[in-house]
C-alpha cells in the first residue's frame, strides 16, 4: 500500500478514478446509488493493510429529490476533493466501502515517514521558539539530552504521532496541511484514530489490581491517549486523594454525634477547598513541565470554521489571514447571551416543576397509588431531564460556533462556561430553593393546603427535607449516572451487534436480493486474509462508537466538587460516598474510553483549562452557602424572626470575607514554598543559554561561560525571565571585550 500509493498525484476535479463506487443502479430506482463491489475496487481495498493512523468516514446520500446522476456527480466530486487535499500533503489513503450500509465510505489514512519527519522537524521548531520544550536542557549528562529538533519518528509515542497526522489532517492550506474538517467537507462524517487493543486490554487489566494509580501510569497514558485525557487522570486520582480529608472528619462527626453544621467544620470544609484548588495548580505545572506541554497553548492554530470577512496580512509571519473586526466579534458574543439565558431560563422551569412535583409526591400527597407516584419525579430526573439538557447542549453549541471563535481554546472556553450553567442548575437549584426559600417559609404553604382540603401530616417544614435532597443526588443520582454510563453501553455493545446479525440474515435471506450480489460477497470473502476480515471488523465496530466526550466526565466531578465544598455540612458523609464513587469512576473511565468510545484524538493541553476557574467559583459560593446555612440552621437561631435575613446577609459577608483572607494566606504560603517545576524551569533555561552560548563563541570560552553563569546563579533563582537573559547577555559582552 505505502509503495502503491508513494507517487500519487493530485486528482483533477472531474476525473474517473472513483466512478467505480457510484456503479449504475441497475434494477434500482432512478434516485437511489448503490455502491457495489468490482474489479476496480478489489485492488484498492482487499490488499493487506499497512498501519492505519486514522480513519475518515465518508458518508454521502444515496436517496433523494434529486436524480441519481446528481447524487452521484456530488459524492464524486467531494471524494474528488477529499482525495485530492489528501494527496497534496502526501498522504497515503485506502478507501474500502461499508458492506453493511450503502452510502458510506471508509478512507485509511497513513503517513509515510519522509512527511512524518518533516511535520515533526516543523513542530519541533515552533515549541522551541515558544518555549515549550525548554526542559529538554535539564539533564546532566549531555549524552542523556535529546537533540531539541530531533526527527526520529522511532522515538515518538502513538500520542506524538497520532498528533501531528491529526495536524497534517486539519491544519489549513497555508499552514501545509490538509484542510479535512467535518465542518469543512460536506460529506465528511467523522475523523478518528483506531484503538489498540492490545494497550487497552493491559491498561484495564493493570488497573483492576492497583489501588490507586502513579506517575508512572499517568505518563502511559499521556504516551498514548495524549495530554488531555491523562489530565483528567491525573485530576481525577488527585481530587480522589485529597477527598480523604473531608471523608475522614465527616465520618468522625456522624459516628460521634457532633454537630455538622457547626462554624468550625464550614471553616475546615472552606480551608480544604482554597488549598485543594492550589495545590492542584502546583501539580498541574510539574504535569506540564514533565510532559513537555508547558506554554502549549500559545502553539495555538486557527480554526478550519473561522472564516472572516476578508483575508489580511499577518503583521507577524506576513502571511495572508482571515480577519474579522473586533466589535463584530463581542457583538456576536453579547448577542448570544439571550440566548442562552433562554435556555437556562426553560431548562430552570423544567428543573422546578419537577422538584415542586417531587416536593408535593413525597411530603404532602397522601392520596391513592401514593407508592407508584413517589417515584414518577425520580423517572423525571433520570429520563426527562438529562433529554432537555442534551438539548440545551446542542442549542448552546450552535451558539457557540456563531459567535466565530479563532482558536480551539477560545471556542472550547466559551462552551464549558455554557455548558457549566446547565449543569450548575440541575444540581444546586433545587438545594437551593429547599434551604433559601423551602424550609424558611414553607411554614406559610400550610396553611393554604388546609384550604385546599389537601390532606398532610406536616406541622412543621425542618432542615431534613434538604438533608434528603442532598442525598438523593449524592447517593441516587451517582448510581443512576454509573449505571447510564457504564451499565446501559455494556447493554447496547451487546445487543445491537445481534440485532444488525439478524438484519443482515433477513436480507440476505430476501428473495428480492439478487444472487449475484451474494455471489460476489463470497469472492470477496475469499480474497480477504484472514488478518484483513479481522481488520474491518474491527473498523466497523468501531465506527459505530460514540466519540468521547470529555467535557461530561469533567463536569460531572467538578459538581461533585460542588456537593463536597458546599454541602458538606448539610450531610457529613458526602465526601465518603464521592471518595467510593471516584474509586469506581476512576476504572469505570478507562473502561468507558477502550471499549464503548471510540479512541479520543490526542490533543496537547497544559492543564484541565477552564474547570479549574469553575472550581474556584464554586469554592466563592461554598462561602456563602455554609454561612447561610450556619446561621439559619442554628438551634439558636428563630427563622420567622424579621431580624434572620439581616443575620443571614452579615454571615454570609462576613463568610466571604473570610474566605478571600484564607485565599491570599493560602496562596502567599504556597509561593514561598519551593517548587519543582520552577526550579527546574530556572535550571533549563540557564543550560539552555549556556549551549547556545558555546555554539555562539565556541568551546575555547566554555571555561569562561562556565565561571560566568555560576556566578549568577544565586542571583538566578529569584529573577524572572528578562532579568535572566539580561544577565547572560552581559555575558556575552563580557567575552568580547576578553578577546
Amino acid at each position: 500500500m505505502e509503495e502503491k500509493n508513494k507517487d500519487q498525484h493530485p486528482i483533477k476535479p472531474g476525473s474517473t478514478e472513483f466512478t467505480h463506487l457510484f456503479p449504475p443502479s441497475g434494477s434500482s430506482s432512478d434516485n437511489e446509488i448503490i455502491t457495489t463491489s468490482t474489479s476496480v475496487e478489489k485492488q484498492t481495498s482487499f490488499v493487506s493493510f499497512p498501519r492505519v493512523d486514522y480513519v475518515i468516514v465518508f458518508k454521502f446520500p444515496t436517496k433523494g429529490k434529486e436524480k441519481r446522476e446528481t447524487l452521484q456527480s456530488k459524492a464524486q466530486q467531494q471524494l474528488d476533493i477529499l482525495i485530492n487535499k489528501l494527496s497534496r500533503v502526501g498522504l497515503n489513503y485506502q478507501i474500502q466501502r461499508d458492506k453493511r450500509t450503502q452510502g458510506t465510505l471508509f478512507v485509511f489514512i497513513t503517513c509515510p515517514n519522509i512527511v512524518l519527519k518533516k511535520e515533526l522537524k516543523r513542530e519541533r521548531i515552533r515549541d522551541f521558539l515558544l518555549g515549550i520544550r525548554a526542559n529538554e536542557y535539564n539533564k546532566e549528562d549531555e549524552d542523556e539530552k535529546k537533540d531539541l529538533f530531533d526527527t526520529n519518528i522511532d522515538l515518538l509515542t502513538d500520542a506524538e504521532r497520532l498528533r501531528i497526522v491529526y495536524e497534517i489532517l486539519t491544519e489549513s492550506e497555508q499552514e501545509g496541511g490538509a484542510n479535512i474538517s467535518t465542518e469543512v467537507d460536506p460529506f465528511v462524517d467523522s475523523l478518528f484514530p483506531l484503538h489498540n487493543d492490545e494497550f487497552n486490554k493491559k491498561w484495564i487489566h493493570t488497573w483492576s489490581k492497583k489501588s490507586f494509580i502513579n506517575d508512572e501510569d499517568l505518563t502511559q497514558i499521556r504516551n498514548h491517549f495524549g495530554e488531555k485525557i491523562a489530565f483528567y487522570f491525573a485530576f481525577l486520582q488527585n481530587y480522589l486523594l485529597w477527598l480523604s480529608g473531608p471523608a475522614i472528619i465527616g465520618s468522625c462527626i456522624t459516628l460521634f454525634g457532633f454537630k455538622s453544621l457547626s462554624i468550625w467544620f464550614s471553616l475546615i470544609m472552606l480551608i480544604w477547598s482554597v488549598v485543594y484548588i492550589e495545590m492542584w495548580k502546583r501539580k498541574e505545572q510539574t504535569l506540564a513541565l514533565k510532559w513537555n506541554v508547558r506554554h502549549c497553548s500559545k502553539h495555538e492554530k486557527q480554526r478550519l470554521e473561522f472564516k472572516g470577512d476578508r483575508m489580511v496580512m499577518d503583521e507577524i509571519t506576513g502571511e495572508q489571514v482571515p480577519f474579522i473586526s473586533t466589535w463584530k466579534i463581542l457583538s456576536r458574543r453579547a448577542m448570544s447571551l439571550p440566548g442562552v439565558a433562554l435556555g437556562a431560563f426553560f431548562l430552570s422551569i423544567i428543573v422546578g416543576c419537577v422538584f415542586v412535583l417531587q416536593l408535593f409526591l413525597h411530603e404532602y400527597y397522601t392520596g391513592p397509588f401514593r407508592q407508584i407516584l413517589h417515584y414518577t419525579p425520580t423517572i423525571g430526573y433520570v429520563l426527562f431531564i438529562p433529554t432537555m439538557t442534551n438539548i440545551y447542549s446542542s442549542w448552546v453549541k450552535i451558539l457557540n460556533n456563531w459567535e466565530m471563535h479563532k482558536t480551539e481554546s477560545s471556542w472550547e472556553y466559551f462552551y464549558t462556561q455554557k455548558i457549566f450553567i446547565a449543569n450548575f442548575l440541575v444540581a444546586y437549584l433545587s438545594l437551593f430553593f429547599i434551604g433559601w426559600i423551602y424550609i424558611p417559609f414553607g411554614d406559610h404553604v400550610l396553611p393554604y393546603l388546609t384550604e385546599l382540603h389537601i390532606s398532610h401530616s406536616h406541622t412543621k417544614v425542618d432542615f431534613n427535607r434538604l438533608r434528603g435532597q442532598l442525598i438523593y443526588f449524592i447517593v441516587t443520582g451517582q448510581i443512576i449516572g454509573f449505571a447510564t454510563e457504564m451499565l446501559l453501553p455494556y447493554v447496547m455493545n451487546r445487543l445491537l451487534p445481534k440485532v444488525k446479525k439478524v438484519a443482515h440474515e433477513k436480507k440476505k435471506n430476501d428473495p428480492s436480493s439478487s444472487s449475484s450480489e451474494e455471489e460476489e460477497e463470497e469472492k470477496d470473502k475469499n480474497l480477504q486474509s484472514r488478518n484483513t476480515t479481522k481488520f474491518l471488523k474491527k473498523v466497523y465496530r468501531q465506527v459505530d462508537l460514540p466519540e468521547y466526550n470529555i467535557y461530561t466526565d469533567y463536569v460531572e466531578m467538578v459538581i461533585q466538587f460542588g456537593y463536597v465544598s458546599m454541602f458538606s455540612t448539610v450531610w457529613p458523609l458526602t465526601g465518603l460516598c464521592c471518595i467510593i464513587n471516584n474509586w469506581i469512576e476512576l476504572r469505570g473511565d478507562a473502561i468507558k474510553i477502550c471499549k464503548y468510545t471510540r479512541r479520543p484524538i490526542p490533543y496537547r493541553s497544559e492543564g484541565v483549562g477552564p474547570w479549574i476557574g469553575n472550581m474556584e467559583t464554586l469554592t466563592w459560593l461554598s462561602s456563602i452557602t455554609m454561612a447561610s446555612f450556619a446561621y439559619l440552621f442554628h438551634p439558636s437561631t428563630n427563622i420567622h424572626s424579621p431580624y434572620t435575613p439581616i443575620f443571614t446577609i452579615l454571615a454570609i459577608l462576613l463568610s466571604e470575607h473570610l474566605y478571600v483572607f484564607i485565599r491570599l494566606i493560602v496562596r502567599s504560603s504556597l509561593n514561598a514554598l519551593p517548587n519543582w517545576s520552577d526550579i527546574m524551569i530556572r535550571k533549563g533555561e540557564l543550560r539552555m543559554k549556556k549551549v547556545w552560548l558555546q555554539r555562539l563563541l565556541g568551546r575555547n570560552n566554555e571555561e569562561f561561560i562556565s565561571s560566568s553563569s555560576s556566578s549568577t546563579t544565586t542571583t538566578t533563582t529569584s529573577m524572572n525571565h528578562s532579568t535572566s537573559f539580561y544577565d547572560v547577555s552581559q555575558v556575552i559582552s563580557d567575552a568580547f571585550k576578553q578577546e
